[in-house]
Formats: C-alpha cells, sequence, structure tokens
C-alpha cells in the first residue's frame, strides 16, 4: 500500500532489546565496541550458533514477558499506548513449543495458545488489541508502513510500531532443513536471534528523526530467494526514493539486509549497485552483531542504529547522515525499504 501523505511523520520514541543489549542506548554501545558474540543452542542432537536476550531468566514465558513489558514501558511512559502494529514471523510459536511440552500434547493447540502473542502484547500495552503483520523478514517493516500511512493521511495522530521475534525451534529447525544455518560464529550462513523493538511514531516531533518512506514490494521469484540480478529489489528501492522525494545520491548511508547468504546477498548488492553506482553511501550492517531476528529485524536494526548515530562515537564513525536507506529481503519474495530522514531536512 503507497498513500499520499498531508502530514510527516515523526519518531517520537525508541525502545529496544536484543543480544546487543536491553535499551536502545546500551546496544549501541556494545556495537560500538565491537558487538555481541552468539551463544548457541542445541536442536536434535546439533549445535548452531544463537543471539539470545541477554536476560538472567530462563524460563520461555518469563523472558518473552519481561522483553515485552520492558520495551512497553519505554514507549508508553507517561503517555498511555495509542494503537499498536506488530511484526513477527514466529508469533507464539515458541509457547506453543512450550505448553506441548508441558501436556506431551502432539496435536493442533488450543485457540488460547494459538492468540497467546496477541494476548501477550495487549496486556503488556495497557489492553491495546494490535494489529499484526507476518510477511517474513519483513514483517516489522510491513507494520511500519501500515502505521505511516494512517498517520501521514490523517487517520490517527500516533502509533506504536513494534517487532518481536523470540526462540523457537520450529523456526530454528525450518532453516536447519534448508541448509540455511552458519555452524559456527563466522561462517556464512543465518545466524538467528532473538529482539523486541519498537517506535513510538506521532505527528510531534521527537527524536529528531522522521520517517520519509517506507515501500514495500514483492519479488515472485522463488519461496527462499530474489530474482538473482536484483532487479525488483532495485525496483523497490527507486520507489522509495521517489515517495521521499530523494535521489540515490541524497541517501548519506546505507544499512543492506545482508544476512551473509548469498542467495539473498548477491542479488540485492546487485540491487544496489544498478541505483547507487560504483560511488553509492557507506554501509551499516547489524545481523552479525545481533543475529537474524527474522520479523523484528526491521524495527530491531531501525533503532540500535538510531541510538548509535545519537552518540559522540556514533557520530564520529559514521558522520552526521541526514538521510538513512534501510533495506530488507525476505522469504517469501517480501521487500521492504524504509528512508529515515532528519526532521529538519523534512520541513
Amino acid at each position: 500500500m503507497v498513500a499520499a501523505r498531508s502530514r510527516p511523520v515523526h519518531i517520537e520514541r525508541i525502545a529496544h532489546a536484543s543480544a546487543l543489549g536491553v535499551s536502545a542506548a546500551s546496544a549501541a554501545c556494545t556495537f560500538l565496541a565491537g558487538g555481541a558474540r552468539p551463544g548457541g543452542r542445541e536442536l536434535l542432537g546439533e549445535h548452531y550458533p544463537w543471539f539470545a536476550l541477554p536476560l538472567i531468566e530462563t524460563d520461555w514465558l518469563v523472558r518473552a514477558r519481561g522483553a515485552l513489558g520492558s520495551v512497553a514501558a519505554e514507549l508508553t511512559a507517561g503517555r498511555g499506548a495509542p494503537p499498536l502494529f506488530a511484526g513477527s514471523s514466529a508469533r507464539a510459536t515458541g509457547a506453543v513449543e512450550l505448553f506441548a511440552r508441558r501436556a506431551a500434547r502432539v496435536d493442533m493447540p488450543p485457540d488460547e495458545e494459538i492468540v497467546f502473542f496477541s494476548r501477550e502484547l495487549a496486556a503488556a500495552f495497557g489492553g491495546v488489541q494490535p494489529w499484526l503483520f507476518s510477511t517474513a523478514c519483513t514483517s516489522g517493516f510491513a507494520a511500519l508502513e501500515a502505521a505511516c500511512a494512517l498517520i501521514g493521511g490523517g487517520d490517527i495522530d500516533e502509533a506504536i510500531v513494534l517487532g518481536a521475534e523470540f526462540a523457537s525451534d520450529t523456526a530454528l529447525a525450518g532453516f536447519a532443513g534448508l541448509g540455511l544455518l552458519a555452524r559456527d560464529a563466522d561462517a556464512d550462513g543465518l545466524i538467528l536471534g532473538e529482539a523486541v523493538a519498537g517506535l513510538r511514531l506521532s505527528t510531534r516531533p521527537g527524536t529528531g528523526w522522521v520517517v520519509a518512506a517506507c515501500r514495500l514490494g514483492l519479488d515472485a521469484f522463488s519461496a527462499t530467494s530474489p530474482t538473482p540480478d536484483g532487479g525488483p529489489i532495485a525496483e523497490n528501492i527507486a520507489a522509495a526514493l521517489a515517495d521521499a522525494g530523494l535521489t540515490a545520491a541524497d541517501i548519506d548511508l546505507l544499512k543492506p539486509h545482508r544476512a551473509r547468504l548469498s542467495a539473498t546477498d548477491e542479488p540485492e548488492q546487485a540491487a544496489l549497485s544498478n541505483v547507487f553506482g560504483a560511488r553509492r553511501a557507506p554501509e551499516i550492517t547489524f545481523k552479525r552483531h545481533l543475529g537474524h531476528t527474522l520479523g523484528a529485524c526491521g524495527p530491531a536494526e531501525l533503532t540500535v542504529l538510531l541510538a548509535l548515530l545519537d552518540t559522540p562515537e556514533g557520530a564520529a564513525r559514521y558522520g552526521r547522515p541526514r538521510h538513512v536507506l534501510l533495506n530488507l529481503v525476505g522469504f517469501g519474495g517480501s521487500l521492504a525499504t524504509v528512508i529515515v530522514s532528519r526532521a529538519e531536512e523534512k520541513r
């Protein structure tokens, strides 16, 4: 969906919890210090690198509720919760696994387990019922696009956008079965992880950033990889630039998908070369520092990026970019490109 906007969409607040830290500021500091190293998960006798949330609790439910609660508290403090848009690919899968093990059950879960994720989200955000989005790795940005369209079009004045993924053996087994997981921390392949991250969007200024564009796309080449020449990815990036009223030369910093998976990285690299040419902006990547957090990766990577650009160390390393482009390439052909700009650039 692409809607004409009559109002700017400001990023008023951010919140973050991942392997890098349980706040956006701490995650930025960890990244600047060299990033986090993955732990591991055992599945069917095999060991895989894994980025877990740095929480002392071991119980799945306690960990999930704690992470959701801490992010919700940052985004709602003193203000309450506006409409909630949440993206996740696994959603309550980890909870369903836990309940099934406890009950020694192998049949379909009851309805109350299927709706566990939406129920817990509502509880964390003061009873606000979430709109849920599940478009693989782009889920969080699909939620962002919906919220931006409604705020920009004058339908609502503010919203919270959330991305959330927790430990799931089902997700790990699925990627392992496809042969896509890295077997050690420095090898190519996906390293999965947990994250909860969110943005409070508003017509009011806050962090000094606005969402200049959020463009979703589709590449129907295959269920697991985009068109090899990157054509649809390039088209989606070009469309986002047009939505923002920018050219490729205006982008000062790029955050590509970069999962160290050749099937997605090579088409994305071709697309970036097509749009930006040989002299494109500097790049920053996060998945080797916090994991590929699936449907949460858009909000997770955006929030830590904004936090580190707000630090003196981040400014020294990356300058003061005016316009930043973030790109995602998801399974099932989902594409997402987001451009955030400093508010003074969009007056």
